[in-house]
């Protein structure tokens, strides 16, 4: 028993093998490359289906995959891939490639999921801020937490959100804006920030909105601005986007109690004026105070819950189509509104696609960055220099000099530092990379120097991470190195084909036309007729210069007479085919010529004979169109010129050119074929 286990394993390791062997054979030698079974399956399969090739599919195949292999290899040999633009070309497809693999996919499809949730519900927040760096110092980020932390207790102890975002919030928002003399040109918001959807603020911000249940106080919030409590005012299920036509009755400037009862009042006669039948866009045109509104007609094109106050959009989701709104206010004064559009938010295939996308360009994405940075660092075993806790190789980075808060130190003035900052895999990167990143990517800043460094060092560690992972992408993912080679073989051969074909055939003029002589009577003209179109001003001049004619005057001299006086007769010379012209169709009879036609179809130009001409002109019957077709000569079939049929000769020459091109290649290069090996692809299915 156990000896024909032992022969069953030894068949199975022999045929695992030969298997092996089968696909590491070489079927293909074109030039110096040699072509291996599995590579041409490989290519192959990516656009057919084997189970369903033939031979002669297959066949077929390995004509136009020698052609490709010729090609590529000259595109290689002319030295190709070192054009800088095509360089270029190729690292712009690569870095669009590379996007897929150098994010966290379970984190990407977290946020997706979380973008898709949210975008279906509206919030109403308000806010208190203290401002502070992200970067800011341990004493400096607990005092700041501390103080919104106190805020927050006067609230929940009973005083008003919004008197305390007036007064103590750093969100100048919050407070009237008012003149050196003391006008207030714009109302402040206590804090009040009205509506807003998935990706209308930053994310930390959004995230801890939404996380709050309607009437909650949040915990400090951390965004780069600063720390935040939030107080949840409303949410409601997504509006979308609305259009309006609105009646606005305004405050007057410095308005008293009177004048605001005043515009209650004549808001109340607008919407009874409506209700009663009052046309709209009239009522605007009648009650409305503000000038813009009224010159639009009342009109407000589409708009997202984020446009407009809070105070104004909360009365937009109980309206229904062409519905009218009861007088409502606001800062600016009395409102009547009437919805005329609304696009909701739909949750498809479509929305999920643009939400991504927009993911990628929103700072939430630097969640998916950092986990997956995270990842790389475990992976490649990420390795800080430190000496007990202390990080001498960075801190040396606090005593730069002053120009980095104005976006213009140079890596220089620390050209002579080398000590090692971090090991990535076995690459260590040093002060100098660290300093060159630090050149490249600072700006204007006004914040204390060591949170500038601590901010972009963390930035630089994770930028690197990343880059090194980029620059193994080949190497780990053999998917994604085929994809790139397929790029760069596209890339160079389409810049071969424009040279040798494309570019040729439209610049290379003699070339163009010595094709063209070789196949110029396959664009022959048809029979033509050469014919002079005598036009009569009205018809008593046309029955005179038929007259004329019928009596053997020739037609210069018929128009010389007519004209003596005035210009009663015009002239005009045309060349053309049968069914060229419709018009001139149906003024010429071509039937009555058909045999001096036949004999120009036997390569004879034909002059009509002077009995033939007044046979015709005896039976010429007049015509509404006033004129008179006498045909000079018909011409026999001749090539037409080459600027006529350019557009299609220049293709069939760059058909030719590659052809020619082609069997050069065959001709200098030697091409062996194992066609049997090739087509066991089949057979052995």
């Amino acid at each position: 028993m156990r000896r024909i286990a032992s022969i069953i394993s030894l068949i199975f390791v022999l045929s695992f093998y030969h298997v092996i062997a089968q696909d590491n054979a070489i079927v293909l030698k074109i030039g110096k490359e040699n072509v291996s079974l599995s590579e041409f399956k490989n290519t192959y399969i990516k656009n057919n289906d084997l189970s369903k090739s033939t031979e002669k599919d297959l066949l077929e195949y390995i004509d136009l995959y020698i052609n490709f292999r010729l090609r590529y290899a000259e595109a290689l040999e002319l030295r190709l891939d070192t054009i800088e633009k095509l360089q270029k070309e190729l690292e712009g497809y690569r870095t669009q490639a590379a996007k897929g693999y150098l994010t966290d996919k379970e984190v990407d499809d977290k946020l997706l999921d979380e973008a898709m949730q949210r975008m279906q519900w509206d919030l109403r927040v308000s806010h208190i801020m203290k401002k502070l760096s992200l970067e800011a110092k341990p004493e400096d980020t607990l005092k700041a937490y501390k103080e919104i932390m106190q805020l927050r207790k006067r609230i929940l102890d009973g005083e008003p959100f919004n008197a305390v975002a007036e007064k103590e919030s750093d969100d100048p928002s919050a407070r009237d804006f008012k003149t050196s003399e003391g006008v207030v040109r714009q109302r402040g918001n206590k804090g009040d920030l009205g509506y807003f959807s998935v990706f209308n603020m930053i994310y930390s911000f959004e995230s801890g909105a939404y996380n709050l249940k309607v009437g909650e106080i949040s915990m400090p919030i951390r965004t780069e601005f600063g720390y935040h409590i939030l107080y949840l005012q409303d949410k409601k299920p997504a509006l979308g986007r609305c259009a309006i036509s609105q009646i606005l009755i305004s405050y007057p400037a410095n308005a008293s109690k009177e004048d605001s009862i005043e515009t209650k009042n004549k808001a109340q006669e607008a919407y009874k004026a409506v209700k009663e039948g009052m046309d709209f866009t009239k009522a605007v045109e009648m009650y409305c105070t503000d000038k813009g509104i009224v010159s639009r007609k009342g009109e407000l094109p589409l708009f997202a819950v984020n446009d407009y106050i809070g105070d104004f959009i909360q009365h937009m989701y109980n309206l229904k189509l062409n519905e009218v709104s009861e007088p409502f206010e606001t800062i600016y004064g009395f409102h009547i509104v009437k919805l005329t559009k609304r696009i909701p938010i739909e949750i498809n295939a479509e929305t999920r696609a643009i939400v991504r996308n927009r993911i990628m360009k929103d700072t939430r994405s630097n969640k998916s960055k950092e986990a997956f940075a995270n990842k790389l660092k475990k992976e490649y075993g990420f390795k800080e220099y430190k000496e007990k806790n202390k990080f001498p190789a960075l801190e040396a980075f606090y005593k730069i000099d002053s120009s980095i808060f104005e976006g213009k130190w140079e890596a220089k003035s620390v050209a002579q530092w080398e000590k090692p900052l971090f090991k990535i895999a076995d690459k260590i990167y040093t002060q100098k990379d660290f300093a060159q990143y630090l050149e490249q990517n600072q700006y204007e800043i006004n914040i204390e120097l060591s949170e500038i460094i601590t901010y972009f060092y963390k930035d630089f560690v994770q930028q690197t991470v990343i880059d090194y992972e980029d620059s193994q992408l080949e190497t780990k993912h053999p998917e994604f190195a085929n994809l790139m080679k397929e790029y760069k073989e596209g890339v160079l051969l389409y810049e071969l084909n424009e040279q040798k074909v494309w570019r040729k055939a439209e610049q290379d003029t003699i070339g163009l036309k010595e094709f063209y002589a070789t196949i110029q009577n396959n664009y022959l003209y048809d029979v033509r007729l050469n014919a002079n179109v005598y036009t009569a001003k009205d018809q008593s001049s046309c029955n005179k210069f038929l007259k004329l004619l019928k009596k053997g005057t020739l037609p210069q001299q018929a128009m010389q007479k007519l004209n003596k006086k005035q210009e009663l007769i015009t002239l005009e010379n045309v060349l053309l085919e049968r069914a060229e012209n419709k018009k001139f169709d149906e003024i010429f009879s071509w039937d009555n010529w058909k045999e001096d036609i036949n004999k120009a179809k036997n390569g004879e130009n034909v002059k009509p004979q002077a009995d033939e001409l007044k046979q015709f002109l005896d039976k010429y019957p007049l015509n509404a169109s006033l004129q008179i077709v006498l045909p000079v000569e018909f011409l026999a079939p001749s090539p037409k010129p080459l600027e006529e049929v350019k557009g299609m000769i220049v293709s069939q020459y760059q058909n030719y050119l590659e052809e020619e091109w082609i069997k050069d290649l065959r001709t200098n290069n030697k091409i062996w074929v194992d066609k049997e090996a090739i087509l066991s692809l089949i057979k052995n299915k």
